[in-house]
């Protein structure tokens, strides 16, 4: 009996460490990367939802990065017009229409998260729900 004495001492002490480390991704976005450019852009979510976006960022790089065939690719901002997003057999796909040219069809990591500001605060959202992006300017 005494050598299990030790147990709930440790349970209880060890109690704020675990529950420190959260559950998910539910905590609110109080701190964004800060991206090297400044795009505003507007996305829609899968539920069809509207945000005006400034400084946004895809795992704070201003790119969209993808897989094209065997390889990767990252596709600056400053080429992207618009970025539409499906979930195709489990798989998230992206059709990017460029300023200039044809379009490019990517496969996406779904884990990213896309950061950027409001006018009334800071937001993040999983890849996996945006339905699209579309570029406005870049802020000087």
């Amino acid at each position: 009996m005494a050598r299990k004495a030790w147990m709930p001492p440790v349970l209880l002490l060890s109690l704020p460490l675990l529950l420190g480390m959260g559950f998910g991704d539910s905590q609110a976005p109080t701190r964004i990367p800060e991206p090297q450019s400044n795009y505003r852009v507007t996305l829609v979510d899968q539920e069809g939802v509207r945000v005006e976006l400034t400084e946004f960022s895809v795992d704070g790089q201003t790119f969209v990065m993808g897989g094209l065939g065997q390889g990767q690719v990252a596709v600056p901002l400053e080429k992207v017009k618009a970025v539409d997003i499906v979930n195709q057999d489990g798989k998230l796909k992206a059709k990017i229409s460029l300023s200039q040219g044809e379009p490019v069809s990517l496969n996406l990591d779904g884990n990213l998260k896309v950061t950027g500001r409001t006018s009334y605060g800071n937001f993040r959202i999983p890849l996996s729900e945006v339905r699209r992006v579309e570029v406005k300017e870049l802020v000087r």
